[in-house]
């Protein structure tokens, strides 16, 4: 496998292989169930080209920020060229739509730690950073978007409303948790097991003791799940399907918060049941969500594809005493 990255699974993870692809079956079973194949094929083939070259485009630069992101936690200490850091993680994108077990993620931190020799555990910890980042911003614009939707029970307005105080809470103390680390280390020092994770989530988050580097990673996560929210609105344009902006990001972030279940490669099945059970109370019939989500993950895994196999081929070609500013040691941690 290139870069180290051993695709050989043991016991517990062919199990877990095994389990997504049943859980798989029957969702996309649940999600094609009563659908009119005419209806879908007629919607697929009326997709117009000009709003999904601008979502494509929309798509490229939403990949280049997440990169920068990324790069925003690796350089606490040490500038790592933006070029290699966007190539790796195409790569690592590539990965989780063809691979088993989100295995992408370990491909782009094996093709960085390759050319620069960082420590791998600073690098997970950083991708982990980013998930947890992800999740409480989605939970924030789901529920700021589903308080702007009108006609929605008072109930779930007022759940929206609590989710969003709860969200921010936990996205202010992601940031605060770097300036208390010693404090938190010295809580959980009886407790080895807990004490050994949270060690790993404290590498990750040391990247964040700069108020500046923060501000940063919280600004361009800001700035991606809303463009990622207007392109699926441009797909559904393409398809003429009466998708809003704010139905978009909530049924985004179910695809996003979904993603963290046991699932094959691409999401086959996962992606496709969340579509058509989030769309369907706002008014979108079974067949267009079916339309939708499946010429979103196209543009989207096209786009994925071109740039991480490109970076494949650059990547492969570099040792970490070949890349200009490679360091020959793991990048420190503290700033």
């Amino acid at each position: 496998m290139p870069f180290g990255v051993n695709i050989d699974l043991d016991r517990k993870a062919r199990v877990t292989l095994l389990v997504a692809i049943l859980l798989a079956g029957v969702l996309l079973y649940f999600s094609f169930r009563g659908i009119d194949m005419a209806e879908l094929e007629k919607t697929l083939k009326s997709a117009r080209f000009a709003p999904l070259f601008m979502a494509s485009i929309l798509s490229m630069i939403a990949l280049w920020l997440r990169s920068y992101r990324w790069r925003v936690l690796l350089n606490c200490s040490n500038t790592l060229p933006i070029g290699m850091v966007f190539w790796a993680n195409a790569l690592g994108y590539l990965g989780n739509n063809v691979l088993p077990a989100r295995m992408g993620e370990l491909l782009r931190v094996e093709a960085l730690k390759r050319c620069y020799e960082i420590s791998r555990s600073f690098l997970l910890a950083t991708a982990l950073i980013e998930r947890v980042m992800d999740a409480g911003v989605l939970v924030l614009f789901t529920s700021a978007a589903l308080i702007t939707i009108p006609g929605l029970p008072h109930w779930l307005q007022r759940a929206s409303k609590t989710f969003s105080i709860l969200s921010s809470i936990g996205i202010l103390g992601l940031f605060l948790l770097p300036h208390a680390e010693k404090y938190v280390l010295r809580i959980l020092s009886g407790i080895p097991k807990l004490s050994s994770v949270v060690l790993r989530f404290l590498d990750g988050l040391r990247s964040l003791h700069s108020w500046w580097r923060s501000s940063q990673f919280l600004l361009l996560t800001l700035v991606i799940w809303p463009m990622d929210s207007y392109t699926g609105v441009l797909v559904a344009q393409s398809i003429d399907v009466p998708l809003q902006f704010q139905t978009s990001m909530v049924v985004l972030a179910a695809l996003g918060l979904s993603s963290a279940v046991p699932s094959t490669p691409g999401y086959v099945g996962v992606f496709q049941f969340v579509a058509v059970n989030v769309l369907s109370p706002f008014g979108i019939s079974n067949a267009a969500a079916l339309a939708w989500i499946l010429i979103y993950q196209a543009v989207t895994y096209v786009v994925q594809a071109i740039f991480g196999l490109i970076g494949f081929g650059v990547l492969s070609k570099f040792q970490a005493s070949q890349v200009p500013g490679a360091t020959p040691s793991p990048l420190p941690l503290d700033v």
